[in-house]
């Protein structure tokens, strides 16, 4: 059977990042954060300040008006958006061929769309549950708390929408959505864990039919 990749884009606050560690401890898979993926795309020369500005649905050309290119070795294409993007996706489908593993955000549910075994997840929150989490974890205010929040909110919203076109949220990108205040750190962890156990039972047995 070949990888079986699990994708989980999540609202910050969510607990989505402390559950894909879980699950990817429980299952023995490979876990790469958003933090991991960032460090590669740096190592591969491709600017912070680059990405920043993807981020925030800015296109970057790479020549000035004179044909010229600007500083740095990334710079000499013409469209620093695209090739951003592009060095991004070809970080996540290396990753997801090379073995097990939990992604998560950065677009994988997207950029591994068109392969076979790819769990994809959406894990949400309440707003309240959400700024609850965020003043423990980071011992902020409640005002400070909603507002990293809202900035987290458009900051992520912004970077999908500049590769895939669409909401980060939306069903239609997703197997399975799933509110993290239900059942708790733990038991959404146990969800998705028999969740794949089950998926790859599934699957493996279609293989062999």
């Amino acid at each position: 059977m070949k990888n079986l990749i699990i994708t989980i884009g999540c609202e910050y606050g969510a607990k989505g990042n402390a559950i894909g560690k879980r699950v990817a401890r429980d299952l023995g898979y490979k876990f790469y954060d958003r933090d991991f993926v960032d460090e590669v795309i740096k190592e591969v020369g491709v600017p912070m300040d680059i990405i920043d500005k993807v981020e925030s649905g800015v296109t970057i050309a790479g020549k000035g008006a004179e044909g010229q290119e600007k500083r740095g070795s990334f710079s000499k294409y013409s469209d620093l958006t695209s090739r951003a993007l592009h060095v991004q996706e070809r970080i996540i489908q290396k990753l997801a061929h090379k073995e097990p593993c939990v992604i998560i955000g950065r677009s994988a549910d997207y950029i591994l769309k068109d392969e076979e075994n790819v769990l994809r997840i959406f894990i949400y929150a309440p707003d309240q549950v959400r700024v609850k989490n965020v003043m423990e974890g980071h011992n902020l205010s409640e005002e400070d708390a909603k507002l990293l929040i809202t900035e987290k909110d458009k900051r992520y919203h912004q970077r999908y929408k500049a590769l895939t076109d669409t909401y980060r949220g939306d069903r239609h990108n997703r197997d399975i959505l799933i509110d993290s205040s239900l059942l708790g750190v733990e038991g959404t962890t146990r969800l998705i864990e028999d969740l794949t156990k089950n998926l790859a039972k599934t699957r493996q047995i279609a293989a062999q039919a």
